[in-house]
């Protein structure tokens, strides 16, 4: 049999790279050979984190696992029964890093199957492999603009500028968001927010994120009733929390407008206090943003992930959605090991990554 080439994470949170046997398809299933996969930060850091950071004990429960679900390649083979694509088409799926991945694309009405198992989309050939994995991260942010429901000339604030974060801000300006203003702590992603469209930036390490949101925020009225010890009319309409991190959760809520909205974009885990007082005076609602239940179109929230994601290619095709700016690697996959240890040991350095499978 053919052998074939994928990244595993071990129990104790290290990347290697392990051969294995590739499998023929079914008469119900396709082979994509893979070209290039896309690192989901947010997701992958997560899983690497919480094995890296287990006890030893916690850690022997673990079984080894694949990572990512972004995936871009050719159909190699295809069984008879596969009539949505060729063998030849270039495509995405919801794989893992690896050089191959086996797709069934009739486990989709199967309602306990997740997309890896049968995600498939044949692809245009007017934009390049890179562009296109971009669908896939940008969907999330995408929805969570959406979810944001955010008017012309509302006031909105980005926490945390990688991938999805920089793809968020740069939504929130298409659809009117007024004052824009990214926060992070590394300078080079603050930068990259400027350039992107933020017209304010706050360094969560050396900045009250508090006070400078409240700042850049203020209007020049105060509404009935509104508390006290708020300036007049201050505070960001819409937050984005676009980072794994959960403990600026509070600081969110101190600098939401009275009855804003803040929405959480990131994959996030764990828990974290909040003063619910605040939440409950000012009317504050902070909504997830997961798209949980979203195969299927409805007439009154038609945006299903393969249309967000064929709305985030059509921006990239003219030109609206910047992504070659977030681009920071095009590796091997062989130097996956290093590259997942480098985002591991902090956020200065590099952005979006991507694997080559050749």
């Amino acid at each position: 049999m053919t052998k074939g080439k994928r990244l595993v994470l071990t129990p104790t949170g290290q990347i290697e790279i392990e051969e294995f046997e590739v499998p023929a398809p079914a008469s119900n299933q396709l082979l994509v050979r893979t070209s290039l996969t896309q690192v989901s930060a947010g997701s992958e850091m997560n899983g690497i984190r919480r094995r890296r950071t287990a006890t030893p004990a916690e850690q022997a429960e673990f079984a080894p696992a694949g990572l990512g679900y972004t995936a871009i390649g050719v159909v190699e083979a295809a069984g008879s029964q596969i009539d949505q694509v060729a063998v030849g088409d270039r495509v995405l799926c919801s794989g893992n890093h690896a050089t191959h991945w086996l797709v069934t694309p009739e486990l989709e009405a199967n309602d306990v199957a997740i997309p890896q198992q049968y995600n498939v989309h044949k692809l245009p050939d007017d934009l390049t492999d890179v562009e296109i994995a971009f669908c896939v991260l940008g969907d999330v942010a995408l929805h969570g603009v959406r979810r944001a429901q955010i008017q012309i000339g509302e006031s909105a604030a980005v926490h945390g500028l990688g991938v999805v974060g920089l793809m968020a801000l740069q939504l929130c300006r298409l659809v009117g968001a007024h004052p824009l203003i990214g926060v992070d702590m590394v300078e080079e992603r603050l930068a990259l927010a400027r350039q992107l469209g933020a017209s304010h930036t706050v360094d969560a390490g050396s900045q009250d994120v508090v006070e400078e949101i409240r700042a850049h925020t203020s209007l020049p009225w105060r509404w009935r009733g509104a508390l006290p010890s708020m300036l007049p009319g201050s505070g960001a309409e819409v937050q984005l929390h676009c980072t794994s991190f959960i403990g600026n959760y509070p600081t969110m809520i101190k600098a939401a407008a009275d009855r804003g909205r803040i929405i959480l974009v990131g994959a996030t885990s764990g828990s974290v206090a909040i003063e619910s007082d605040e939440l409950f005076r000012r009317e504050i609602v902070m909504t997830g943003s997961y798209q949980t239940g979203m195969s299927d179109t409805h007439p009154y929230w038609p945006w299903t992930r393969p249309r967000n994601q064929h709305v985030i290619l059509d921006l990239i095709r003219r030109d609206q959605l910047q992504i070659e700016p977030l681009v920071s690697h095009v590796a091997p996959y062989t130097e996956a090991p290093q590259l997942f240890d480098r985002m591991m040991s902090g956020h200065e350095g590099w952005l979006s990554v991507f694997f080559t499978w050749d």
